[in-house]
């Protein structure tokens, strides 16, 4: 015990008097400054929207920036302020981010200038150097762990839809391309949410704090290629979580390039410990690992609670892609033209909360639905108050129902016939196991 108390003090006593340079100190203040008011005391922007309420906003933090950023906007940018509302669609690059990220910046430059003036004798920062990289860890072992286990446990991407099924290839978005291809291998989205969970779990061990960083700086980058060209909004997000593992790189790039470029021995670096007292530096190497359990666990819950939304489907009896057949619109029967951009298609029975239809020019239509317990009421809503729709089912012999009912003021029969997804030919997506002998080469 003597000993290690020895070999401690020296490395804390050089580590206070050591001098960075100028500009290191400079850059390590900007860091600091900009890392704090990106993730504390919580993320800001669409992906957690301001709700204005008569008092002060819980969150004082996201309430300045909701009053600061539209008037940044608007009388610096010159931007309108529709273009700065916040829509609260999952999205993390609207305009308003933009902005949000730009303001960001500015404050943390002028943070930078008055804290270089007043604190311009001090040598170094290797203290709280110590505490921003313990921070930044736990921030990107956080989002790995979140989206690892998400995608481990297979709610991230799941199989193709009964709608994805049927859509025609040229009408899905880039991001829809991308949610598709991954969920149509499940192994394929395990091993990157193997990648993910490791990369996490890495993280919050301080001596393979390198390792984590290395890993998560891989997937990450893979991240952000599919979020850029794909169009997955997420690019803000992405791009931080990068330059973070960059930066919890930065103490090893000499010794990583004397091992991986020039063929050189690296020598160990001591670490230097957050305290002074032995029993708090144990804490402080409990503590991440105590959070990294507490992340898979919070995670692991959750994705476990969005699965089972994701899969739940409507009962047998119904389930399935229902082709029409015969269409009558008040009294008048609608051939299947494809010139006729209003005459359905097809009807698509899966999700218990959506009904959608496709039409004959290969457009999707999507309505609430609640559908009663005997399967044969079903009742569909949009946000058009005067709108009214629900129809009734009823079989009309082995994978046959005729529907009929009011939507939209008019009065619909409709006569269905189940199509079968199950063959390998037709629909090779979702069916075509794994094959390691190819007999023909597909036309991709």
């Amino acid at each position: 015990m003597i000993p290690q108390l020895q070999r401690e003090a020296p490395v804390a006593e050089m580590a206070a008097t050591k001098q960075w340079s100028l500009p290191t100190r400079i850059g390590f203040r900007f860091v600091f400054a900009y890392y704090l008011l990106y993730v504390s005391p919580g993320p800001v922007g669409a992906l957690s929207p301001y709700h204005p309420a008569n008092e002060l906003d819980r969150n004082v933090f996201v309430w300045v920036w909701h009053k600061i950023v539209p008037w940044v906007g608007v009388n610096i940018l010159h931007l309108s302020s529709s273009q700065l509302a916040e829509v609260p669609n999952g999205s993390g690059d609207e305009l308003y981010d933009y902005v949000l990220i730009l303001c960001l910046l500015v404050t943390a430059v002028l943070i930078t200038a008055v804290w270089s003036w007043l604190d311009r004798k001090r040598p170094n920062y290797e203290v709280l150097h110590r505490w921003l990289r313990l921070w930044m860890r736990m921030t990107v072992a956080w989002s790995m762990l979140g989206y690892g286990i998400k995608k481990l446990i297979g709610a991230q991407f799941t199989p193709p839809n009964l709608a994805k099924q049927i859509q025609p290839f040229g009408r899905t978005t880039p991001m829809g391309m991308l949610w598709t291809f991954m969920g149509a291998s499940q192994a394929y989205s395990l091993v990157g949410g193997i990648g993910e969970t490791l990369g996490g779990v890495l993280l919050v061990l301080p001596a393979l704090t390198t390792l984590g960083a290395l890993v998560s700086l891989a997937m990450m980058t893979n991240v952000l290629m599919l979020n850029m060209f794909y169009d997955v909004p997420r690019k803000i997000f992405s791009i931080h979580l990068v330059l973070m593992c960059l930066f919890l790189l930065l103490p090893d790039v000499r010794r990583l390039t004397n091992v991986l470029v020039l063929n050189r021995r690296a020598d160990p670096v001591p670490e230097v410990p957050l305290f002074r007292d032995k029993l708090l530096n144990f804490g402080a190497l409990l503590l991440p690992i105590f959070f990294g359990a507490y992340v898979l666990w919070a995670a692991g819950t959750q994705s476990v609670r969005d699965l089972k939304e994701e899969i739940a489907t409507v009962p047998p009896a119904v389930h399935g892609v229902w082709s029409v057949g015969t269409l009558v619109v008040d009294g008048i029967a609608h051939p299947p033209l494809s010139s006729d951009g209003e005459r359905w298609q097809d009807v698509v029975f899966d999700n218990p909360k959506i009904l959608l239809v496709q039409l004959m020019n290969g457009t999707q239509a999507k309505y609430a639905m609640n559908m009663d317990s005997d399967l044969q009421h079903v009742s569909l809503h949009v946000d058009d108050p005067r709108w009214k729709g629900g129809f009734t089912l009823k079989s009309s012999g082995p994978n046959q129902m005729i529907l009929e009912g009011e939507i939209g003021g008019h009065h619909i029969i409709a006569s269905l016939q189940r199509l079968d997804l199950s063959d390998p030919n037709e629909y090779p997506l979702v069916n075509r196991p794994f094959r390691w002998v190819n007999p023909t080469v597909d036309n991709p």
